[in-house]
């Protein structure tokens, strides 16, 4: 009986006096931390020096930078088997399916028939190569011929200043 009359008496009102007093506080903490993980993302994103990264960290950032870039229903691949393609991807009503080579020479006529039977595969649209690299003369003429878009450095690097502007 006395511990009942304590807590409707004296604990629940100092409880709900210091939940009252503290909860601007909590607030603000959320906020300040919410703000501290947004601007980290876009830091991380913005700093990223993506020739430092392996393959599936590529595969990845790629993937986020297509989605800033406004493409829609972008899904990474899995690993194996994955028929040449890494990742899929829309954007206006069109399907893309890119394959992303991060290498530190050049890109052979290899990656581009990869590309092109993956996304034959895979029902896509528009095949993709994106590299952090460039290719081949032949590769450009092969892409060029059978309808492959073939993404080098300098257009990554545009990818990355449209999604730092949307920011």
């Amino acid at each position: 009986m006395f511990l009942k009359l304590f807590y409707y008496l004296i604990a629940a009102p100092v409880l709900l006096l210091l939940r009252i007093f503290f909860w601007p506080f909590k607030m603000l903490f959320r906020f300040i931390g919410w703000l501290f993980r947004k601007t980290g993302e876009n830091r991380r994103f913005r700093k990223t020096d993506f020739d430092r990264m392996d393959g599936w960290e590529f595969e990845e950032y790629i993937a986020e930078l297509l989605v800033r870039n406004g493409f829609s229903h972008v899904e990474v691949t899995k690993g194996s088997g994955d028929q040449g393609v890494d990742i899929l991807a829309d954007k206006d009503g069109v399907s893309y399916a890119v394959q992303c080579k991060h290498y530190t020479g050049k890109i052979s006529n290899k990656a581009v028939q990869e590309a092109y039977a993956g996304a034959s595969f895979y029902g896509c649209e528009i095949p993709v190569v994106l590299t952090n690299s460039y290719f081949f003369p032949s590769a450009l003429e092969l892409g060029d011929e059978i309808g492959v878009e073939l993404w080098d450095r300098e257009e990554l690097k545009h990818l990355i200043r449209t999604a730092r502007r949307k920011i």
